[in-house]
């Protein structure tokens, strides 16, 4: 067997600990509080690999008494109204360890990318950099009483919520005990590895002045996502409608894959977030007309999807060196907005994907022309407005879960998601996110939107892809 079967058996057989009620008012001295931070794309993934963690006495699929904790009103981590800061609450079984049996909080921050998993640990190690800061948003403990509504809701997974619990600035500190409210993360996970973030940067600190990564072996798609108006704009010109207006053609407001579903090819993109080429461009690049507002809504230098975007449509920091070949990206590293050609091509950096998804659903609301890139774990929800477009002639999101094209080796654009733990990490914080990646690593659990195991991690099935990149974004994937 390999390793990560080995350890699903041996969890699968291990005795089963006793549960606890695990509300807010019980939530005391003996509880385990963690803290881990990063992507903020897979987001509902690490939230379901941690759920897995949790103790399932009775064997029902469910966990014994976990309680889930967001930020703001919607109950499911992973929304755009879910807010970024959450914490998940429960018993610990045992594919968490030395967590067994043992009542724990696991705060989990995903505000601004994947760097957010490092950034806390650089600046412990000295970093001196805009991007380093002193400090981390977390959700407020929520030990006892806090601003969390005082009820439950039961989200999408059928977990018990609370909602509302808003967020508190962390000054970053090392943790005095796993049993106080954290102050330092444990780490986290990256949509690439911390080099491609270092390379992006100017990062000095090296990976083991921090601590150290491990492949997940999971592979995470990601798509081009666009507003609605400019999703017709391209039907228009690729032949699929008419007009860019309703009028009772087969394919208008249509927006998932399939006939009527128009494509971009990476050349294009490319074009219009390269800063060497942004300079001459407007909506007419994708069959709008000439002259016509285009907004890129771009993430900030600390995410991994911009890492990935990068990486992807303009080599950097892959071809960097004495062979060339990489571009810069148009747009900041930090939040906001810069203008190109006139103020005809506008490159928003946003914090977090679910400021991407809602700003090009405010384009969509608005008539506007939008663009940007998105995880495939992400598929619009009623009140959003955005939708995948075929990238180089293929579908991302062929099939229900957007991944199966990627499993197949026919779409390319895919990384694999990293393991960060510090080197500061207590023992249960290893457990944790070590747990979690095994959690991650099996394909009957990450039967996940977007998500799929690569063959790396030794198992096969129909959601495992014959491709992988061993951790290594840079390089082609390979069978």
């Amino acid at each position: 067997m390999k390793p990560n079967q080995i350890a699903l058996a041996v969890a699968a057989a291990c005795a089963a600990a006793p549960a606890f009620a695990l509300t807010p008012a019980q939530i005391d001295s003996t509880t385990v509080q963690l803290w881990i931070s990063g992507a903020t794309a897979p987001t509902a993934s690490v939230y379901k690999g941690i759920r897995t963690l949790c103790a399932d006495n009775d064997g029902n699929g469910s966990p014994d008494d976990l309680h889930v904790y967001t930020e703001k009103a919607d109950p499911n981590p992973g929304k755009s109204a879910a807010g970024k800061f959450f914490a998940y609450a429960c018993t610990m079984g045992p594919l968490a360890a030395s967590l067994d049996g043992v009542k724990t909080v696991v705060y989990h921050t995903a505000d601004a990318g994947s760097f957010e998993a490092y950034t806390p640990h650089l600046f412990q190690a000295g970093e001196v950099h805009p991007l380093v800061g002193s400090t981390l948003k977390r959700m407020k403990p929520v030990k006892g009483a806090n601003s969390c509504a005082t009820s439950t809701v039961v989200n999408a997974t059928g977990d018990a919520t609370y909602v509302g619990c808003g967020a508190d600035t962390v000054t970053l500190a090392p943790n005095a005990s796993p049993y106080g409210v954290p102050t330092l993360p444990q780490g986290g996970f990256s949509d690439t590895e911390y080099t491609l973030n270092q390379l992006n940067l100017g990062i000095s600190k090296s990976l083991s002045d921090i601590g150290s990564e491990t492949p997940t072996n999971v592979g995470q798609g990601f798509g081009l996502a666009v507003s609605h108006p400019l999703y017709a704009a391209l039907q228009k010109a690729q032949g699929l409608i008419n007009t860019t207006a309703a009028d009772g053609e087969a394919c208008d407001g249509k927006y998932a894959a399939g006939a009527c579903q128009p494509g971009i090819n990476r050349q294009k993109y490319a074009s219009l977030v390269s800063a060497g080429s942004v300079t001459n461009k407007d909506g007419s690049l994708f069959g709008a007309p000439a002259g016509s507002v285009i907004k890129v809504e771009r993430r900030v230098g600390t995410s991994g999807t911009q890492s990935a975007s990068n990486a992807f449509f303009l080599n950097t920091p892959c071809a960097t060196g004495a062979p060339g070949g990489s571009k810069s990206p148009a747009g900041s590293n930090n939040a906001g907005t810069a203008s190109y050609n006139g103020g005809k091509v506008l490159v928003r950096s946003n914090n977090g994907s679910g400021d991407v998804k809602a700003s090009l659903t405010a384009a969509s609301t608005a008539g506007e022309l939008a663009i940007g890139v998105l995880s495939l774990e992400n598929v619009p929800s009623a009140s959003e407005k955005f939708a995948f477009v075929k990238l180089n002639g293929v579908a991302p999101n062929a099939d229900a879960k957007q991944r199966q094209t990627a499993i197949n080796g026919d779409y390319e654009m895919w990384y694999e998601l990293v393991a960060f733990t510090a080197g500061s990490a207590f023992g249960e914080g290893a457990d944790l996110i070590n747990g979690t990646v095994i959690a991650l690593g099996d394909p009957s659990i990450t039967d996940l939107t977007g998500l799929f195991v690569t063959k790396a991690a030794g198992v096969t099935g129909a959601n495992v892809s014959k491709g992988y990149k061993l951790g290594n974004a840079c390089a082609p994937a390979v069978q």
